[in-house]
């Protein structure tokens, strides 16, 4: 990902942008990597690429969630936040951004899920 270059593809683009918010999803917790996904986040046939993006946004809010910044990232915190920063420019309607903060009810669960001993 040059300095220039997109960050999805058109087409995986316009699956994200086709994605509609949905308040009354619950969350599902992706016990390897620590973050929440709904099922409004993620269309379906995009590519390993775009999925690849994706996964970075939900690190990325993952650590926002535990109320920490994309300098925490354990393996490239530039990247994370350079993903997080284009994605902002161009898919700003993604659903994800509409969960930064998570409610009293998903941030309960998200704790026990982190804390949870038998996850792995």
């Amino acid at each position: 990902m040059t300095q220039n270059e997109p960050l999805f593809s058109e087409r995986d683009k316009e699956l994200v942008d086709a994605l509609v918010f949905d308040d009354s999803l619950e969350p599902m917790f992706n016990s390897l990597a620590d973050y929440f996904i709904w099922f409004d986040e993620r269309p379906d046939n995009i590519t390993p690429d775009g999925s690849d993006k994706l996964q970075t946004l939900w690190v990325g809010r993952s650590l926002l969630h535990k109320g920490l910044t994309f300098a925490a990232h354990e393996i490239n915190p530039e990247y994370c936040a350079k993903v997080w920063n284009q994605a902002l420019e161009e898919i700003p309607n993604w659903p994800g951004f509409k969960r930064l903060k998570l409610n009293e009810k998903d941030n309960k669960y998200f704790q026990e899920c982190l804390t949870n001993e038998n996850r792995w």
